[in-house]
């Protein structure tokens, strides 16, 4: 057995793909032209979702280099100022960076899934940092040109290299580079075109560093995006754009098995067949089999919850529906429901001919707060091909259904609705 950790790892990576793998090509991917961020907030949030392990590395990186930063360059200060009151009181505002690096550290490592708490710890960290800058130039004001070159490196390190949101950065900069600006000239030690010309650098950096994030913001999703079609391809099948066989067992089933026994809810397993497809393709063709898959996973989809609900081509003509939180009594309706529609549905050869099919159906539920952990995509689907075959053999057209584990036969034969 696998030690919990190592399962929850793997447990987050499955729920992580499963995310990604239901956008496609009709999905939202536009950005806004202000920030770069995406226009659609689910999708928006996903990215964050796929970018935090390396946000979270990027933070840890970068706040161990600030802490180290602010205390080494102590030995400038002593250097300014020789060893004074006022190089004491430095030292202990240069800890404080290093202390308030180590406390968002460890909330950061705590929080590490928490996209806002990693924001928050970036934020805090450049809001701490900066205004002990400020306090640095204000006890030190005969080094104002060497203050103005430190300033514009810690502006590109806050745009660039410490992940934050956009705006909080351009924010914490702005007003860092005001209160700069105004110590610059409260100092009086610069003459008035000095001052000038270290104002509009100042705001050039802030432009500079603004442009070259929201760059860095443009690649990244457009990475993400080309990552989510790619992925959606791999998993996708192309005649009916369900979710493939090689998905559901690798990921998918998992995936919501593992969520149901989280929340120690339901998890419903369809198992739908056309009937006697085999002579579909030989009375009307195999242009004319495949509008009738068409027609028949159309259907499955559009009676189905969108991003709750997962429908896989599990075989040529076969189909498995996953849906989460649904009892014995809800899937059986919406097989019924399904099975209905389809009989009235109308597909078209490719000579214009009107094709009619049929749909039988399959439905167990696996119960994941009483008998979880017998349950196996192997068994689960097994149940459910078990229901269908007896819905076949009862005359077709029909839903069989029952809840896991299959107790008799008697038992399972309550489950069968038949159509008249």
């Amino acid at each position: 057995m696998l030690p919990q950790k190592a399962t929850s790892k793997k447990w987050r990576e499955m729920a992580e793909l499963t995310e990604i793998s239901r956008f496609d090509a009709t999905t939202n991917f536009k950005l806004d032209r202000v920030w770069s961020e995406f226009e659609d907030v689910s999708v928006e949030h996903e990215f964050q979702r796929y970018q935090r392990v390396a946000h979270h590395a990027a933070l840890v990186r970068t706040l161990v280099f600030c802490s180290l930063f602010y205390v080494a360059f102590a030995i400038t200060d002593a250097g300014a100022l020789g060893y004074s009151h006022t190089t004491f009181v430095l030292f202990l505002a240069r800890c404080l960076v290093a202390l308030t690096c180590a406390v968002c550290l460890r909330a950061a490592r705590e929080y590490h899934n928490s996209i806002p708490a990693l924001r928050a710890a970036a934020s805090v960290v450049e809001a701490v940092g900066f205004a002990v800058f400020m306090l640095i130039t204000w006890l030190r004001l005969g080094g104002m040109s060497v203050h103005e070159m430190s300033m514009c490196i810690m502006l590109i390190v806050a745009y660039n290299f410490i992940p934050n949101k956009l705006f909080y950065a351009l924010c914490i900069n702005v007003v860092a580079t005001v209160a700069f600006i105004a110590i610059s000239s409260a100092s009086r030690m610069l003459d008035p075109s000095a001052l000038l010309t270290s104002s509009m650098l100042l705001l050039f950096t802030n432009a500079l560093g603004y442009v070259t994030a929201r760059r860095h913001n443009r690649l990244a999703r457009d990475e993400f995006c080309q990552h989510a079609l790619l992925r959606n391809l791999s998993v996708r099948d192309y005649l009916t754009s369900c979710f493939n066989r090689r998905y559901l067992t690798d990921v998918l089933f998992n995936a919501e098995l593992q969520r149901a026994r989280k929340t120690r809810s339901t998890l419903a397993v369809v198992l739908c067949d056309i009937d006697l497809f085999k002579q579909i393709n030989d009375n009307y063709g195999h242009p004319a089999g495949d509008a009738v898959i068409r027609t028949f996973s159309a259907l499955l989809l559009a009676h189905t919850r969108h991003d709750v609900d997962s429908v896989i081509r599990y075989g040529g003509e076969e189909f498995v529906l996953l849906l989460p939180r649904t009892d014995i009594a809800g899937a059986t309706v919406l097989a019924e429901r399904m099975r209905q529609a389809f009989e009235l549905a109308v597909s078209k050869a490719w000579d214009g001919r009107e094709i009619r099919a049929t749909a039988s159906f399959g439905v167990v539920v696996v119960d994941c707060a009483r008998d979880a952990e017998r349950a196996t995509e192997d068994s689960v689907i097994g149940a459910a091909d078990a229901q269908l075959y007896r819905a076949k053999n009862s005359g077709r057209n029909q839903v069989c259904a029952n809840a896991l584990p299959v107790a008799t036969d008697q038992d399972a034969g309550q489950g069968m609705i038949a159509v008249v």
